[in-house]
């Protein structure tokens, strides 16, 4: 969203200009779908940055996200061995 927001596109602007759908750029941005390395490409060439940049921010977030699903899952086995 940073560098789209950055270039001033609406998410209708980006689906427009890669062809995607407004509803598939809106979940890969939102994170509730994942982008393929093709898509990911396309976005960084309109972006103008490498794609080994766009990757390095993705890992970023998702390192963010894989702390707390870690954390979740710890306290899901925390509860199913009080269990049995």
């Amino acid at each position: 969203m940073r560098h789209r927001e950055k270039l001033g596109l609406s998410q209708m602007d980006l689906a427009v200009a890669t062809g995607y759908s407004l509803r598939y750029m809106g979940d890969v941005e939102r994170g509730t779908k994942s982008a393929t390395l093709r898509t990911m490409n396309d976005l960084a060439t309109l972006f103008g940055v490498r794609l080994g940049i766009l990757i390095t921010e993705a890992e970023a977030l998702l390192d963010g996200g894989e702390k707390q699903d870690k954390t979740s899952v710890r306290d899901k086995v925390k509860v199913s061995r009080r269990r049995t």
